[in-house]
């Protein structure tokens, strides 16, 4: 089967289909974007069918359900998200070019340095940088970072661990993990803390497999030959602290999970010992994608 080439003529999309087709997925209905649009429906089709034909490809699916983007469409979904995205930045960098630092800017924060880092980074945010509207975004570190990608995000705090292309890491500071056990479970405090290798032979709740948190677990166990299978992975942060508290298991969590219990210490409280592996925290742009003027290169430095 012959394989067709196509030339960038013949793949013209103007930002109005664009902006149109994006708007028709996130309503996943015909009519209620035209109502958010005030585009007449026909029109809305019309469009629509010339963007199909430009790019020689069926980009809708229509139900009686809804609409649902194709698999062709939801690539060009993540695509035009970035595009629309940019272009108003553009426009915002524009008329801001002579004037204060300003404007809108968006940092992912992983679910577990939200709690270390949120609050300190919105009182800097204000204070250093008043005219910039900040908005944090809560997941994880994965999640985060495609969206740097697809430039739905300015850029994200996350751990160091595999290189991801297309991304730029700046590091930020090295967080310590610890070993957190029962009080009740003969586990005393150690200055020195312990050896990942002692951690091995102790009943353990870990994080899930797919976090970053599990992998660094998992290569401080294989760098002395060591692998365990846990007595159950869980996803919650607070579940593990809890199944610590009820005297169920001991676990490994970083030094941002641990800032109560790190800061004030009761009989009662968990027994943490810092353990002889570390993560490094990083803060991610896009290779490729401009930070704007709201977050010149220059300012970037206020989140450590």
């Amino acid at each position: 089967m012959a394989r067709r080439v196509f030339r960038a003529n013949e793949c013209y999309m103007d930002l109005r289909q664009l902006k149109y087709f994006v708007k028709i997925v996130e309503q996943r209905s015909m009519s209620r974007a035209s109502v958010e649009l005030s585009v007449a429906q026909s029109a809305l089709s019309l469009q629509i069918s010339s963007l199909e034909t430009r790019l020689h490809q069926k980009l809708l699916t229509r139900r009686s359900t809804g609409v649902t983007p194709t698999e062709a469409g939801k690539t060009l979904y993540k695509h035009a998200v970035a595009i629309l995205r940019q272009v108003e930045r553009a426009a915002q960098d524009v008329e801001r070019s002579a004037a204060e630092v300003g404007g809108p800017a968006s940092l992912g924060l992983p679910v577990v340095v939200q709690d270390l880092l949120a609050i300190d980074l919105l009182v800097a945010a204000r204070a250093r940088l008043p005219q910039v509207r900040l908005h944090l975004a809560e997941g994880m570190s994965y999640l985060l970072k495609e969206m740097v990608l697809q430039g739905r995000l300015d850029m994200t705090v996350t751990y160091q661990f595999e290189p991801s292309p297309g991304i730029v890491e700046q590091p930020l500071f090295n967080e310590m993990i610890y070993l957190v056990s029962p009080a009740e479970s003969g586990i005393r405090p150690r200055h020195e803390g312990m050896s990942i290798a002692e951690v091995a032979t102790l009943p353990l709740f870990l994080s899930s497999r797919q976090t970053g948190m599990r992998r660094i677990v998992q290569a401080g166990l294989a760098a002395h030959g060591i692998n365990i299978e846990p007595l159950a992975e869980v996803d919650s942060l607070r579940t593990l602290v809890d199944a610590v508290e009820t005297g169920n298991a001991h676990t490994i969590l970083p030094a941002s999970a641990l800032q109560k219990h790190l800061k004030s210490r009761t009989d009662r409280s968990p027994v943490i010992n810092s353990l002889d592996i570390s993560r490094n925290v990083v803060l991610c742009t896009s290779e490729h994608l401009p930070l704007g003027s709201t977050l010149p290169p220059s300012t970037i430095y206020w989140t450590t």
